[in-house]
Order: C-alpha cells, then structure tokens, then sequence
C-alpha cells in the first residue's frame, strides 16, 4: 500500500503534517480521516479504514489536529477555528490534486467529529458521504467531566492546563470556553445523511448525547450500535465491525 507522507499549509500560517493513502493518482473518491482529542494521524481505526478501502481504488487522507502527532505547532494554536480550517486547508490539497470532480467523504472520530458537525453546521460544508465513530457531541462536557485531569476551579483560575497522551499539550481556559459556546445540539443545521457508529458502553462520549442528536433529524441521521463497545472499541471484533460498517455504506451509491 502506497503511503504518501505531505505537509500542507495552513490558513494558518503553519504546515499540517498528513498522510496520503493512494492506490493511483485517477482515483475518483477519496475520504478525510480525523482523528481524536490526543490522539494523531496514526489511529488504528484510520489505517484498517485506509488499507480496507485502497483495495476498491477509494484513497484517504490523515492529519494532525494543531497540537497533535506531528504537528508542528503547539497546543495554543488548538482552536475551533484553526481546525476547522485545516480540513478546509485538506479540501483544498484534495481538489488541487485530483480535480474539483472528486468526491470528497469524511470520518470522524470523538473530538474529530465534533470539529466536522461544527464545519458543516457553521460553514454548510457539503460531503459526499460522512461517517462518524463515537462523536463526542457535547464535547465541553465531555472536556470538563472527563478529559480534564485536575479540578474544574483549579482550571478555571489557572487559566491553563495539561492534557493529552502521547504527546502533551497546554490547553487554554478559552479552549474550554470556545466549546462551551460551540454546542453541536443548539447549532445543528443540516439536511445531509450522517451515519453515526458507537459502541452502547462509551465511557467518553455518552451515547445518551448521541441519540439526543439524533432525536433532532431521525431522517438524516442513523446510528449503527456496537454492543457492548467502549469509546476505543478495542475489544476482540468491535474495531472491525465498525469499519466494517463504514466500508459498505462508502460502497453504497449515494442517497
């Protein structure tokens, strides 16, 4: 499998470091992968998804949220905005490269999808088909209640704090405060078909949130549970039947 490794430049004024899965370069489908709060480009769920794909001529694209892997940027560069215009920034390598015909898909995972819902909600993004793994739809919540390794008021009169796992980032208090004004419930608006894939026991994302949203378009929003699976769904077959799930519905002409 061809694994191309490009940077990117940013709105920014940075270059995003991503990973380009492409079986040729007359490939007509393609899928943006974002990756999680901590987590990087290199997720276990974006390469099986990227090595199942390939196979069908379907190419992926990975990259690192600002103050992730191998970003070369820091923690306070992590804001709402500046992810939401680095996907932007990817959308636009994408049809540079390929052509302004291609079709352009996304998944999405945790914090990653909750940056997407906000881009499609916020600046009416249209893609070809969206997949999203365990979305982390009240993401403040999930951020103060879960994430946040030290008492909420500690944060609060610091002002800063530590977080992440593999690499460590500095997380402003007007990260928080950003998200908290940013709720994914009060801003949907949308007519696109999202396919939701989430394990019943995530310890993360709540999947009680999850049907909340999808309380507010049944029509155009489907949830695919995996039973008895966490927020990592690292358990034996759970990974699998999620990218499973999300292969054939990428297979599937669109609705």
């Amino acid at each position: 499998m061809n694994v191309e490794d490009v940077k990117i430049k940013s709105k920014n004024n940075y270059n995003i470091s991503a990973s380009l899965y492409i079986p040729n370069e007359d490939i007509d489908k393609i899928v943006i992968a974002c990756h999680g709060f901590g987590g990087d480009k290199e997720s276990s769920a974006i390469k099986y998804l990227a090595e199942t794909i390939y196979k069908d001529n379907i190419g992926l694209i990975c990259f690192d949220f600002p103050g992730h892997g191998q970003s070369e940027v820091n923690g306070d560069k992590l804001t709402i905005s500046n992810c939401i215009n680095d996907i932007e920034a990817i959308e636009t390598y994408i049809k540079n490269r390929f052509g302004d015909k291609i079709e352009i898909n996304i998944f999405a995972t945790s914090f990653g999808a909750y940056i997407t819902l906000l881009k499609i909600f916020t600046r009416g993004t249209q893609y070809n088909k969206i997949i999203l793994r365990a979305p982390a739809i009240k993401m403040d919540e999930i951020f103060k209640d879960t994430l946040l390794r030290e008492p909420f008021e500690k944060f609060k009169e610091r002002k800063v704090t530590t977080l992440g796992f593999e690499r460590k980032m500095l997380i402003s208090y007007e990260f928080y405060e950003d998200l908290a004004k940013n709720k994914i419930i009060d801003l949907y608006n949308s007519n696109q078909y999202i396919l939701i894939i989430q394990g019943t026991e995530d310890d993360v994302a709540p999947i009680k949130d999850t049907k909340e949203f999808l309380s507010l378009d049944p029509n155009n929003i489907e949830l695919y549970e995996i039973d008895g699976a966490d927020h990592r769904m690292k358990k034996d077959g759970e990974l699998e039947k999620a990218i499973s799930k999300a292969y054939s519905y990428l297979r599937k002409e669109k609705m």
